[in-house]
């Protein structure tokens, strides 16, 4: 089982900290390179110094070095080291390099005015680095001009001269380390904040969706809470809470009409059920009652019948309700209706059938006949015996639908809220329940079978005590 909480943290200290040592490393590595760079600056610089110290006239070469300016190379506190080479000899070496077994450092090749930087083990055995540069004397204009010598011509007589610098490089090793360690224990400790960091967000940005969970829990179908309140919720959560919301009053409103069915379903199955025990308990009573006898068979079939009707009727919605999808097929709805009247007009009503448009259907046989028997049905038992029903079906123009209408005068006085309740299961206009051939499922059927066909049903109040049921299939 996944968990979010754990996944969004886990994802944003990843994240976060690959980013955070992602500048770390980067800004390590700079750091590194800078003091390396400024390190090798500096001997580069000491090198030239010591090279700017050197002069050449015509006579000798001469190297104005004082020991007591520069005590890095006579002392034995943390020496440094040169040594100058003049035609492959040795010209002048540093007091340090004599302080030890090892007294000379190693001579290597570079082209003329260039230099080069190496790694190696100084005398007194310590790592360091060593700069090693190719180079012509300096000539001061003094002496050239005195013998009268241009500097290219003397140039051509002077003989290159070899420097190396040597110093060592531990003090900067531990300063890259130091800055090394640093750069680990930040990336750890930058890792365990933004652990810790991140946890308490995710705690604190998932409260509202633990207090939204206690709210639920504290909502059943019989309570008195009917929705979730937005007020402190943050935006992120409304939607959740409204589609809550509506679940809920769907939910509530389902459960109350479901409630409410059972009740009105025990209802109509204990009266037929209270008049077979009556009429059973009096002829057990009375067996020699003519009258009685004669009349009970009758009366038996007649009330198991009813207690069909209702049984059949609760099946049908049941079946109406089902996800099984419908077969579809092309049908005359001409054919279908004449088909319904012949079967329900049993007394001859005047029924006038329009067909403006659209003869052939596709949609399923069953349904829509079933839907077209309720309404007619309905139609002739609800209106009164005079008047006339009027059925039209027509196709508009650029619609797909067809719509079907059946107009009929309603013996009773309806409302515009009594037309809500229409389509609700049991629901009759007559509180009492005096009717013994009419339950109230009809409607609710022919709703339950719309909605599995993608058609409306539409029901509205015309003038003159008329009432219209409009299905667009």
């Amino acid at each position: 089982m996944t968990s979010i909480k754990k996944n969004l943290s886990r994802y944003l200290s990843l994240s976060v900290s690959i980013f955070l040592i992602a500048i770390l490393l980067a800004t390590d590595f700079s750091v590194d390179t800078w003091i390396s760079k400024e390190f090798d600056r500096a001997m580069i610089n000491k090198a030239s110094l010591l090279t700017t110290l050197i002069s050449e006239d015509a006579e000798e070469i001469d190297f104005d070095f004082a020991d007591e300016f520069m005590p890095e190379f006579s002392g034995k506190k943390d020496p440094e080291y040169f040594q100058l080479w003049h035609k492959g000899k040795t010209f002048e070496r540093s007091k340090t390099l004599d302080l030890f077994k090892v007294n000379e450092l190693p001579i290597i090749n570079v082209p003329l005015h260039t230099s080069k930087i190496v790694n190696i083990i100084l005398p007194d055995g310590r790592s360091g680095r060593m700069i090693v540069t190719k180079f012509i004397p300096q000539v001061d204009s003094d002496i050239r001009e005195e013998f009268g010598i241009s500097i290219k011509e003397f140039s051509k007589t002077q003989q290159p001269m070899e420097l190396a610098y040597a110093v060592s490089n531990e003090e900067l090793n531990q300063i890259l380390w130091f800055v090394d360690i640093i750069f680990i224990i930040s990336s750890i400790s930058a890792v365990m904040v933004v652990r810790i960091i991140v946890s308490k967000v995710v705690d604190k940005g998932l409260m509202p969706l633990d207090e939204l969970n206690s709210k639920i829990k504290e909502i059943n179908l019989n309570s008195d809470l009917h929705s979730i309140s937005t007020n402190n919720l943050p935006e992120e959560l409304i939607p959740i809470a409204n589609g809550i919301n509506h679940f809920l009053s769907e939910n509530k409103a389902l459960y109350s009409r479901e409630k409410r069915i059972a009740s009105d379903i025990a209802h109509e199955l204990k009266t037929p059920i209270a008049e077979l025990l009556n009429l059973s308990d009096v002829a057990l009573k009375f067996p020699h009652e003519k009258h009685i006898v004669d009349n009970y068979t009758t009366e038996v079939l007649s009330i198991s019948q009813r207690l069909k009707s209702i049984v059949n009727g609760i099946l049908l919605l049941q079946k109406s309700s089902s996800a099984t999808e419908l077969p579809k097929q092309t049908l005359n709805i001409n054919e279908i209706i004449t088909a319904i009247l012949l079967r329900e007009n049993k007394e001859d009503r005047k029924i006038t059938l329009t067909i403006n448009n659209g003869e052939t259907l596709f949609t399923n046989e069953f349904a829509i006949d079933t839907i077209l028997t309720n309404l007619i049905s309905n139609a002739l038992f609800y209106s009164p015996a005079h008047t006339d029903i009027s059925i039209t079906v027509a196709q508009h123009t650029g619609k797909k639908k067809i719509e079907i209408s059946i107009l009929n005068t309603s013996a009773f006085v309806y409302s515009e809220s009594d037309l809500e309740h229409f389509c609700e299961p049991l629901w009759q206009k007559d509180a009492s329940r005096t009717s013994s051939q009419r339950y109230g499922l009809g409607l609710a059927i022919v709703k339950s079978y719309c909605e599995k066909l993608d058609a409306s049903l539409n029901v509205k109040l015309e003038l003159e005590n008329k009432i219209q049921f409009t299905v667009s299939v």
